[in-house]
């Protein structure tokens, strides 16, 4: 899982497990899940079922199924597919992300859908749907500029003791027009993706990047980024209730299973934290001067 390998070794007893295995390299099939037909209606044909205890999510998509059960007491979670060498890009970007999920939260920490740049003194959160922009304004950092990648689509996130942000993934997704733009990135794809109209393709930024990214910061702001294609960038204030509808509805469709503990993270976020939004300029470095811009206005 190198979307895990710019993680620290750890070494003592572990406060949480995670299991995982596929049927091709074992043999091992798992028991049926207990859903019926009707329980499949979520996002990508997907059944959750999410108790007090034990939180279970079956995806049957083919070829290849998987299935992800926590044990919120135990702590021990478990993931399996059919064939891991299959697992699709967004997966193998976000390994285990659910798990994950559900895990974490008990320590207050949950994973939004968001990207995040910024440095020590503190960072950005980038919101909004496919194609705003996020990905792109934030792998452009990764070319030098004075702000450090943390996260491109999954960011993790906890409230106290103030808003921080922390990269519990380092990996990004490159849609095939960004190419041009980030040639380096190239030679770097690790699988593709042609299964949307934009197809994205895979990219692990560690080690190669370590010196452009950075683990964690304190969020200062939210942002949603707007494909304008301005001469010059254009940050403007928004409405937290216009920032909440970009964050809270993405992250429940991806991650589902405690949507009440994150629909309240991500409105004491947007209480919280000022909201913008950033009209794109079709010259990255003029994003990125806005963005430090307004860390420098929020210092």
């Amino acid at each position: 899982m190198p979307a895990l390998a710019h993680l620290p070794p750890f070494h003592g007893e572990p406060a949480i497990v995670f299991d995982g295995w596929d049927s091709v390299s074992s043999g091992i099939m798992p028991p049926h899940p207990p859903f019926t037909e009707e329980d499949y209606h979520r996002y990508g044909h997907r059944a959750v079922a999410y108790g007090e205890s034990v939180a279970l999510m079956h995806a049957p998509g083919l070829p290849n199924p998987s299935i992800s059960a926590y044990d919120r007491k135990a702590r021990h979670g478990v993931f399996w597919t059919a064939n891991a060498d299959e697992l699709s890009i967004y997966e193998k970007a976000a390994p285990m992300q659910t798990l994950f999920h559900w895990a974490l939260g008990e320590f207050g920490w949950q994973i939004v859908h968001a990207a995040a740049v910024g440095n020590e003194p503190g960072g950005l959160l980038l919101v909004g749907g496919t194609g705003a922009g996020k990905s792109t304004t934030a792998v452009s950092c990764l070319d030098g500029s004075c702000l450090r990648f943390l996260c491109d689509d999954k960011c993790l996130v906890r409230l106290e003791p103030e808003p921080q942000a922390f990269a519990l993934f380092s990996s990004a997704k490159i849609k095939a027009d960004m190419l041009n733009r980030f040639p380096h990135l190239r030679e770097r794809l690790q699988g593709w993706d042609d299964h949307f109209k934009a197809g994205k393709g895979l990219v692990f930024l560690h080690p190669d990047f370590s010196d452009r990214m950075i683990r964690s910061f304190p969020i200062k702001s939210l942002v949603i980024p707007r494909v304008k294609r301005c001469e010059q960038a254009h940050m403007h204030p928004a409405s937290p209730g216009k920032l909440f509808i970009a964050l809270g509805p993405s992250t429940a469709i991806w991650l589902p299973g405690a949507e009440a503990d994150n629909y309240r993270l991500t409105a004491n976020l947007t209480r919280r934290l000022p909201c913008h939004e950033l009209d794109l300029a079709l010259a990255s470095d003029r994003n990125t001067a806005a963005l430090v811009a307004l860390l420098k206005e929020l210092s």
